[in-house]
């Protein structure tokens, strides 16, 4: 065992943020998970409750961090730096690996089979399989992968990016960020061990909703490529293989296990990326994405503020189901995803640092959804897979997915790609969401020390647990839920964050512009005020 590993195991846990979050989810599981069927009815009011009620809030919060970005890109501190020294990485370095950060293994299902979603139930009440419903069917998924979602890591990395390299104070979680609105005082009390339960309990609900997508979809590969018969024991399987694998990364050392599989899983992503293009319709895929961007782009206001609050049955609650959902989703990653950045960006400009993170992820996501969602559409036109949407409706999106992917040349091999890519891409999440969870749950710990390796392991056993419960009652709603229920509170905590942010950097003088207005005023004359009020005085 290393030095910095046999430090870890000394370090003093929080019990509070360790204990508190587990035994909340424990007994939820514990419930949910012997009452299937009132687990449904549950699931879906509190899908319907939440997102019934608080689609405002989701559409106005996210369209008001894409505003903050914007006035951060153009407004007086656009050509501050986080920090008076030099970047720590490369601008290629930085953007590779906030590119490589939205490309979870999720990002190619999703990109697969999203668009064909839209196709058969489009939004605004327009009639499925028509040519306008193509056109949203293209333009949605760059809505929702694209830059509001992502301004949301933006809004809150430049938040923490100040108090990490301006303001030189180490923070790794939300009540400290809160701080700056909230005051010290305030957030070292129960206030801030709530608000950083809460973050637990968020970063829990979005990997569990990431789980719930990711091994469905490596059970159906499996099924496909050995004919093994599709069980419950092979889900439960597939969670002790990623529990096992991360084990032996954790005891393996940080930098020589997960480095490693992360580097295979970038080659092969870009790799099927490649394969698919090559052998796909290229020519289709290149104008129906760009089309696809024309409408997005048109109709980007619409979106941003669709809520469909008629209360009739002709319309599928479309921004509910779907854009409410992933600002959910993107929320509950939000903090985790923010302090990633801000650690990675020191010495950055303000404005290199919001255009980094709106452009490289969103940008990144995009050619997926111009190979394989296009790729998909294609299929079903041609007439290739007529039964696509019997499959959809009736088995779920990963079978749905690996009926996509088997039409492609050599399907056994590339198949098995996919399934490579997805067990690995799942270990890297995994370990990275439980690498978090346990600094989180960690009293006092620097950034040369790594959490104890029993701590990342139980985490990594509290988030398999949740998602096969999730699993096991069913449907894509199921695991929606989770995001959606654990982010609602996060939103006041990320406007506390970004309020006080401002706050700060004003009184602070960020960029000394008022000390510099006093600098540039003319000096007063001695006397002249006394002329100044003789003359008021006549």
């Amino acid at each position: 065992m290393s030095d910095t590993q046999k430090t870890a195991e000394k370090l003093e846990i929080d019990k509070v943020l360790y204990l508190t979050p587990i035994i909340l989810i424990m007994a939820v599981c514990a419930y949910l998970g012997m009452n299937l069927k009132r687990a449904s009815e549950i699931i879906d009011k509190s899908f319907a409750f939440v997102t019934g009620n608080f689609s405002w809030l989701y559409q106005f919060f996210t369209f008001g961090c894409l505003l903050v970005c914007l006035y951060l890109i153009f407004g007086k501190y656009r050509n501050l730096r986080f920090g008076s020294e030099k970047p720590e990485f490369s601008t290629f370095s930085w953007l590779s690996m906030i590119f490589t950060a939205a490309l979870g293994g999720s990002v190619v299902l999703w990109a697969t089979i999203e668009p064909f979603y839209y196709l058969i139930g489009p939004p605004f009440n327009v009639k499925p399989y028509s040519y306008e419903a193509f056109q949203w069917a293209t333009a949605y998924p760059l809505f929702h992968w694209g830059f509001t979602g992502n301004s949301m890591y933006c809004a809150l990395g430049a938040a923490f990016a100040y108090m990490f390299w301006v303001k030189k104070k180490d923070v790794n979680r939300a009540s400290s960020a809160a701080s700056m609105l909230l005051g010290e005082k305030i957030t070292r009390g129960w206030v801030g061990k709530v608000i950083d339960v809460l973050l637990i309990l968020s970063i829990v609900g979005g990997i569990a909703t990431t789980l719930g997508l990711a091994t469905p979809l490596a059970s159906e590969l499996i099924v496909s490529v050995f004919g093994i018969p599709r069980t419950m024991a092979m889900d439960v399987s597939l969670i002790i293989f990623w529990i096992i694998a991360i084990s032996l990364c954790v005891y393996s050392g940080l930098h020589k296990g997960i480095k490693w599989i992360s580097n295979i899983r970038m080659w092969l992503i870009f790799a099927v990326l490649a394969f698919v293009f090559l052998v796909g319709p290229k020519v289709f895929m290149l104008n129906n994405f760009c089309e696809g961007l024309g409408n997005m782009m048109q109709g980007f206001f619409k979106m941003s503020f669709y809520t469909e609050p008629f209360a009739n049955k002709s319309f599928n609650g479309f921004p509910q189901w779907w854009t409410i959902f992933y600002w959910a989703w993107w929320a509950s990653y939000a903090s985790q995803m923010g302090i990633y950045f801000a650690r990675i960006s020191k010495g950055r400009t303000v404005r290199e640092f919001c255009i980094a993170i709106l452009t490289a992820t969103g940008f990144g996501v995009w050619i997926f959804f111009a190979v394989f969602g296009n790729y998909t559409l294609h299929t079903f036109i041609s007439e290739r897979l007529p039964q696509l949407a019997d499959t959809l409706n009736n088995l779920g999106n990963a079978p749905a997915v690996v009926q996509v992917w088997a039409t492609l040349p050599i399907p056994k091999m590339f198949l098995f790609a996919m399934l490579l890519m997805t067990l690995l891409a799942t270990i890297t999440l995994l370990n990275g969401t439980a690498y978090t969870l346990a600094i989180l749950s960690t009293k006092k710990i620097t950034g040369e020390q790594e959490p104890a390796g029993w701590n990342r392991i139980s985490w990594v056993f509290v988030l398999g647990i949740l998602a096969l419960v999730l699993m096991a009652i069913g449907g894509l709603k199921a695991v929606q839920t989770s995001s959606v229920l654990v982010s609602l509170p996060m939103l006041f905590i990320f406007m506390i964050i970004i309020v006080g942010f401002f706050k700060v950097i004003k009184a602070d003088d960020w960029g000394d512009f008022h000390r510099g207005a006093l600098k540039a005023a003319p000096p007063v004359i001695e006397g002249s005020a006394v002329k100044n009020s003789d003359v008021k005085s006549c």
